[in-house]
């Protein structure tokens, strides 16, 4: 059997690309690779090599990488010849959800004669990896086999929170324009396939009590490695977050401007450690605010985590699940979340977490928590319980095997 896995998440650097939506994309790799054989196709920036001397070197690295037999495509995505107007980018989107941002780059022809190609191997089955991803697959007139579609983040809903928090209003309303088409180009997407994967139970009953959609099913984010760490005595919070992504920048900020000076005057002796790659994108990062440490990449998340007492997760945009939590979580770490950074966990405030939206009671619940180690040890072992319990990658991979192998075979 052959599986067709298409995406635009393209792994530049194996080494730090590692955050959640690569450990998503991986946990469905390590499924399919072990019932079928691979052809991979990423849709990636323009300035990616796409010869076929630089197509095997990639293909060679994330064989060994995967540990798994597949041929590699790339096809880099369509961009514009020209700077864009505002309207260029939302207006043409207003009524065409293939001229939409993002959704653009993997809609011209070249992109969709890449995936012809791809099909021209015949294989069983495809497996799409987001909605960006799913835009040849509408447009092409080919035949297609069964149709497996991860939709980690219901986009729609990921746009409208975006729109409330974070821009002027002019952009807003052309950006509420845009989403009639989203809401098409999404739910033509999931009824054209077979199976239809979402993060959280919430999304699933979402799509299909309020869509009426079929074939919904909750594959939960994972975590591949549970242990409880031992309490430490140092007054240190930790966020961590890929800084690509505005939602973590956003956490970061909310953190540095807004609860950091709260606990730290009230706690000189406190510190706080904003962890992951891209550091230097976030307000402050060159303003030398005390007790604040930037850390870049950390290849031992084992000893990041042991470092800290509190573990900070204000995410207020986004959907799916965080897997950032999770890890926490099976570290035994007590956590202090936003209510949107939890959405779909098996998580609950004041059993597994804090939960906290208002930076002022965001921070007391930091203070409260660094100065009672007791509260610390009793979340932190609640929120590793759910994590072993419902989370537990090997578990979720066989999962997935089972629901692709039931549709082929």
């Amino acid at each position: 059997m052959r599986v067709l896995f298409v995406s635009t998440s393209y792994p530049r650097n194996l080494r730090t690309n590692v955050h959640g939506i690569f450990q998503r994309m991986r946990m469905f790799i390590d499924a399919i690779k072990e019932i079928a054989h691979l052809d991979v196709l990423f849709y990636v920036p323009p300035d990616v090599e796409t010869s076929p001397v630089a197509v095997a070197a990639v293909e060679r690295a994330l064989s060994q990488h995967w540990n798994a037999d597949l041929r590699l495509f790339l096809c880099r995505g369509f961009t514009r010849s020209e700077a864009a107007s505002k309207w260029q980018l939302y207006g043409a989107g207003i009524t065409n959800f293939f001229k939409q941002p993002g959704y653009i780059t993997t809609s011209g022809v070249q992109q969709v004669q890449a995936l012809e190609h791809c099909l021209g191997q015949k294989p069983d089955a495809i497996f799409v990896h987001r909605l960006t991803a799913m835009c040849p697959l509408l447009l092409t007139r080919a035949t297609l086999p069964p149709i497996f579609f991860d939709l980690d983040d219901i986009e729609h809903v990921v746009l409208l929170r975006s729109i409330d928090r974070q821009w002027p209003w002019r952009t807003k309303l052309l950006t509420y324009a845009c989403l009639p088409a989203l809401l098409w180009g999404e739910r033509r997407a999931m009824r054209l396939t077979h199976r239809t994967f979402v993060c959280s139970e919430l999304d699933r009953k979402y799509l299909t009590s309020s869509w009426g959609l079929p074939g919904v099913v909750t594959v939960p984010n994972a975590v591949s490695k549970a242990k409880l760490l031992r309490e430490t005595s140092n007054p240190t919070l930790l966020f961590l977050g890929a800084y690509g992504y505005k939602p973590n920048r956003d956490g970061a900020e909310f953190l540095i401007e807004q609860i950091w000076p709260r606990v730290s005057r009230a706690m000189p002796e406190a510190r706080l450690i904003i962890a992951g790659p891209g550091p230097d994108r976030i307000r402050g990062y060159n303003a030398g605010v005390l007790g604040v440490e930037f850390t870049g990449f950390v290849d031992d998340l084992e000893e990041l985590y042991q470092r800290a007492r509190v573990v900070c997760a204000p995410i207020f945009v986004g959907g799916g699940t965080r897997v950032k939590i999770l890890e926490a979580a099976a570290y035994g770490k007590a956590i202090v979340a936003s209510r949107v950074g939890v959405e779909g966990l098996e998580m609950h405030d004041g059993v597994e977490v804090l939960l906290r939206d208002d930076p002022g009671a965001f921070a007391a619940a930091c203070l409260t928590l660094l100065h009672d180690p007791v509260l610390c040890e009793r979340l932190g072992r609640a929120a590793y319980a759910t994590a072993v319990q419902y989370y537990d990658r090997a578990k979720i991979v066989s999962c997935i095997k089972f629901l692709v192998r039931d549709c082929l075979l």
